[in-house]
């Protein structure tokens, strides 16, 4: 067994006595590691002993591993035999390991204890029980998991989080980075609480320190004026599909957007002017009856039935989406239409918003503070809201009546006549 000085250029010239055969290199300064020369290839290895044996470890072939580095894996496989463990064994774990992980990425289509892995196991097992569990899978799913499919979930750190909200932020879906950042932090945390990781990483160690940035929520007190109620209305008018009908309908019921937008005949009564949110799909977990006015059944009477199911859809089998995209038109119309009446376009609003200008407007139309509440289905705290079981539903009805008639004058004033709506705020 020769030994020589092993140099990129000895190992590069290395070649078989003869036809056939092959030769076994040791290295001078580490013996126990060797190059065995072949006809087709050049083989790095280390000899030792384990368990009262000779064995030989392969390391890699050459010139895929090069010197430098195949000297530096059999220092490590020697250390290994130091420590009385066997390298070559674990050389076998690892290959075991690799199968079963793809075995698991074939079936699963994730790497065992990647965070498209774990995003999966919450799906399954988080999300049927959830309100809102088949929103969140879709997010998941088309937000999350195709950006860190295979990421290892205990390496992700919250720079890989900024990573995956800057794109969104950059695109103006600020609310929508919203959403996936507070998403993908209960999932972490949820896998913390199971035991399969040993710290949320993505948030900051200091539970006292506020948000910086365009993330930082702030609340929102912004209220439509007259004036400005009255140009999302007329942009609205100018144009057709189910978002100008969802906007009015968020504008004259209260309610919020997520369930408005999945709205279902079912639902509905339109001969007694109800509509009933069940619990599963209302934020608080409790059934929410809405009177309709006349002026909301005829928004939806006025809807194109593309859905059996649905009474806002785009497709037969699904709900209304793309709102980013549709208030962005909206807002564009707007523009347009304030601009050629030479009015300045109105500050940033949001479909939020809408709600907060209903139930501004209904304290103004002196709406009793309880009624009102109720309209926008918050709970009623206390022991009033837990003995009081009342649906009150003639005095919603009288209070969205009320509501309804001050958005008919504001947005078809009577001739010579200006409705104003919470004047101290008409600046916006």
């Amino acid at each position: 067994m020769p030994k020589v000085k092993l140099t990129t250029k000895t190992v590069e010239n290395a070649k078989t006595p003869a036809p056939g055969l092959q030769i076994d290199l040791f290295d001078v300064s580490m013996p126990a590691f060797g190059l065995r020369v072949g006809e087709r290839r050049k083989t790095w290895f280390i000899i030792y002993r384990h368990g009262g044996k000779q064995k030989r470890h392969t390391l890699g072939h050459f010139p895929a591993l090069q010197l430098g580095p195949a000297r530096e894996a059999a220092g490590k496989a020697l250390e290994m035999v130091e420590r009385g463990e066997d390298p070559a064994a674990e050389k076998v774990s690892a290959k075991a390991a690799a199968t079963a992980a793809q075995a698991h990425k074939t079936a699963t289509g994730f790497l065992p204890d990647s965070f498209g892995s774990l995003a999966s196991i919450y799906i399954e097992q988080e999300c049927p029980s959830l309100r809102r569990g088949s929103e969140l899978e879709r997010i998941i799913k088309r937000e999350v998991q195709p950006a860190w499919k295979d990421r290892p979930a205990a390496d992700l750190r919250r720079r890989d989080l900024t990573a995956l909200l800057d794109p969104m932020i950059a695109a103006g879906h600020v609310q929508k980075a919203h959403k996936v950042r507070e998403i993908v932090v209960r999932i972490v945390n949820w896998a913390v609480d199971r035991g399969d990781l040993e710290a949320n990483l993505l948030v900051s160690p200091s539970r006292g320190r506020k948000r910086s940035g365009v993330l930082r929520r702030e609340k929102r007190d912004r209220v439509l004026s007259a004036d400005e109620l009255a140009a999302v209305w007329a942009g609205c008018e100018a144009q057709s599909g189910p978002f100008p009908a969802i906007v009015k309908v968020l504008l004259l019921t209260g309610q919020r957007r997520e369930e408005v937008g999945a709205m279902r005949w079912a639902e509905l009564d339109m001969e007694a002017g109800l509509w009933t949110i069940p619990a599963d799909r209302y934020k608080t977990g409790i059934v929410h009856v809405v009177p309709l006015t006349q002026a909301v059944k005829d928004i939806i009477n006025g809807v194109s039935k593309l859905s059996d199911d649905f009474v806002f859809a785009t497709k037969k089998e699904s709900h209304f989406s793309g709102y980013s995209k549709c208030k962005a038109r909206l807002d564009a119309q707007v523009a347009a239409q304030r601009a050629k009446a030479e009015l300045p376009d109105i500050d940033g609003w949001t479909l939020h918003d809408l709600r907060r200008t209903l139930r501004t407007g209904m304290s103004e139309l002196k709406v009793g503070s309880d009624i009102a509440e109720r309209v926008i289905g918050h709970v009623i705290g206390g022991v009033r809201g837990v003995y009081d079981r009342f649906a009150y539903l003639d005095e919603k009805r009288d209070a969205l009546e009320r509501w309804a008639t001050r958005v008919n004058n504001i947005v078809n004033p009577p001739a010579g006549n200006v409705v104003q709506l919470h004047p101290e705020r008409s600046a916006g």
